[in-house]
């Protein structure tokens, strides 16, 4: 059986040593959602379960229990039950904010072409200082650094805010596309804190 000569395969070993030192939970959660893993992974958790007496066999996947079903309910975050995956929505979402990290600028730099300069190195330091912050936490995954950014984001909604407000004629649609930035990366971050606290905990 391939369950028993996992220790001879580089890339399943590999697997195995990862996985060793995961609790039976852990190790139960894997199989559970073993449609989500690589054929290797699945092995090593396989081979593991078995050594623990959790399961019999590589048969026992086909159980209902095994088979992922889960209750259907609402979640403010989508469930990510494979490190691969979740991994890659980690990145997406940092590609994102590295976008928009560029709108500042650009508005900064209309702001030039009509002569504002203070508006123009508000604009870009913005941009600037957000992308910096943006970088750091794709390094350091601190989440001391989403507070810094969730301020940074607040106090740009409300300025802007402000100025819609202020205005002689007031345009519904310019308060929309307000809402929309600003609550689509509260969420993103919100979501970039829950995967990396997710990621932290399984690991």
């Amino acid at each position: 059986m391939k369950i028993q000569t996992i220790k001879n395969s580089p890339g399943k070993m590999n697997y195995y040593e990862r996985y060793i030192n995961h609790t039976d939970a852990q190790i139960l959660e894997i199989l559970k959602n073993h449609k989500d893993y690589q054929e290797t992974a699945v092995d090593a958790a396989v081979k593991i379960a078995v050594e623990r007496k959790l399961i019999q066999s590589e048969q026992d996947l086909m159980a209902p229990e095994f088979q992922g079903s889960k209750s259907i309910g609402l979640s403010f975050f989508p469930e990510i039950s494979s490190d691969f995956k979740r991994e890659r929505l980690i990145g997406s979402v940092f590609r994102f904010f590295y976008v928009m990290s560029f709108l500042p600028v650009v508005y900064g730099v209309l702001k030039y072409a009509e002569g504002q300069l203070n508006q123009t190195y508000l604009g870009v330091s913005i941009g600037l200082i957000w992308l910096l912050l943006i970088i750091l936490l794709n390094k350091t995954r601190k989440l001391v650094l989403m507070v810094i950014l969730f301020v940074l984001l607040g106090t740009v909604s409300i300025a802007i805010g402000q100025e819609i407000f202020n205005r002689e004629s007031f345009i519904l649609m310019d308060m929309i596309m307000l809402l929309i930035g600003t609550i689509l990366p509260a969420y993103l971050l919100l979501l970039l804190k829950h995967l990396i606290q997710q990621k932290s905990e399984n690991s």
